[in-house]
């Protein structure tokens, strides 16, 4: 089973496919086939907020938070221990303990506070794509005040 993987001419990911005779490459755009199914791939990075995951998902503001479910396969370039997600654009670095089937597992906390976005995507496009499971946007919506 294989699935292919078009890397942009940084080595950043572009996308990923199941199958390759129909891809149309940019300029500088490479395949790489990998000895994986597309499923597994897709699932190397999972954000997930309330058990849901590539989706945009929103929570009233107020008190409390939001926590971020972490889950990614050990890095084959190393570490393995942390995962560095963009969070708007900032990097913050989730530590990872041990989770089931060789995955790690972390939180990242997001406060309610203030109304507004979250946009949490991968911070090393090179290992995994800001797409599907990997991408989570978190809207945080003003409440109407009683009248």
């Amino acid at each position: 089973m294989s699935m292919f993987v078009v890397r942009n001419a940084d080595a950043s990911i572009a996308f990923f496919a199941e199958k390759a005779n129909d891809l149309v490459l940019a300029p500088g755009q490479v395949i790489e086939e990998l000895q994986m199914s597309f499923a597994e791939y897709a699932n190397r990075l999972v954000l997930s907020v309330e058990g849901v995951s590539g989706q945009t998902v929103s929570f009233p503001a107020g008190q409390g938070e939001i926590i971020v479910q972490v889950s990614c396969t050990p890095s084959p370039v190393g570490g393995g221990e942390v995962v560095d997600l963009l969070v708007n654009d900032l990097v913050e670095t989730v530590p990872l303990s041990g989770g089931g089937g060789g995955r790690g597992e972390g939180t990242l906390i997001l406060s309610r506070q203030t109304p507004g976005v979250f946009l949490i995507a991968p911070a090393n496009r090179q290992l995994y794509p800001a797409a599907g499971s990997s991408l989570l946007a978190v809207v945080v919506e003003e409440t109407p005040s009683p009248q």
